[in-house]
């Protein structure tokens, strides 16, 4: 993806209730190559990340606010090659967002991220779930997903992700990668924005079953969400693409253990999409 042929709509459209009103960015001047001299979007760091500023504070998990104490700004990301502001900043891969700053993220460009989509079939009653979580700050049900730490593995992060969100302890290098890169993010600002790399791993029913729920502090609660057109629609931020990508992967058998049945079971949720 890029941003010549891809419109972020959630970085434009949508923020956190902390944040200001963003300014106005029609599809033509999302690009940064298309001049937008009229372009004065509000800045906007949330007290939490200052807070956590590692420059004052050591045990801070933010960068400094000043650039120029940090190890400067990244060159790039799973998007490719950086563009920077006069100042030095990176500039978001997809485009202005009507909002410079950092927002809720701490790091300047790109805040990484990994999602474990956890995935079952019950024949029961045809459903496809998703091991999903409801999230205690918008009440919306997510992939039970977050940050990845300072120098951690990424299939780590998918498993002590899941663990501390979910209760579960399964082996994400197990997972399929189904996605790498940009995140739709209403986060997202001009100067910090979400990547993220989901891997899919997919369930028996008796496994499944097997598994002890424990909702994590992130979380108002967990269980196994059934995915129908409407509910993936709603989920959290982009997490239908990445669900959508694992779906798809799997409706071509790329997880093994399905059979032809849950494999058409799959195939006709896609086609309802």
């Amino acid at each position: 993806m890029t941003e010549e042929t891809v419109l972020h709509h959630k970085a434009r459209f949508e923020r956190p209730a902390e944040y200001p009103e963003r300014f106005p960015v029609p599809d033509r001047f999302v690009g940064w190559e298309n001049d937008y001299p009229d372009y004065a979007p509000p800045y906007y760091v949330s007290p939490a990340v200052l807070l956590n500023d590692a420059s004052r504070n050591p045990g801070g998990w933010a960068d400094p606010e000043d650039l120029s104490l940090s190890y400067g700004s990244p060159e790039e990301s799973f998007a490719g090659r950086l563009r920077h502001d006069d100042k030095g900043r990176a500039l978001n891969p997809f485009g202005r967002t009507g909002i410079a700053g950092r927002g809720l993220l701490g790091k300047w460009g790109p805040n990484y991220a990994a999602d474990p989509v956890i995935t079952c079939i019950d024949p029961g009653d045809n459903s496809v779930k998703l091991l999903a979580v409801q999230r205690k700050d918008n009440g919306q049900w997510a992939i039970p997903g977050g940050m990845v730490d300072k120098g951690e593995e990424i299939s780590r992060t998918l498993t002590r992700e899941l663990l501390e969100e979910t209760g579960v302890a399964l082996d994400m290098n197990r997972g399929r990668l189904v996605y790498q890169g940009y995140v739709d993010d209403p986060r997202n600002t001009d100067h910090a924005w979400m990547e993220t790399t989901a891997k899919h791993l997919h369930l028996d029913l008796e496994t499944a079953r097997r598994l002890d729920l424990k909702a994590g502090s992130d979380a108002r609660a967990v269980r196994w969400f059934a995915l129908t057109p409407e509910n993936i629609c709603k989920l959290y931020a982009s997490h239908s693409s990445l669900v959508k990508a694992a779906l798809v992967g799997l409706a071509r058998g790329a997880q093994a253990g399905i059979t032809e049945s849950e494999r058409e079971c799959v195939e006709r949720l896609l086609q309802s999409l």
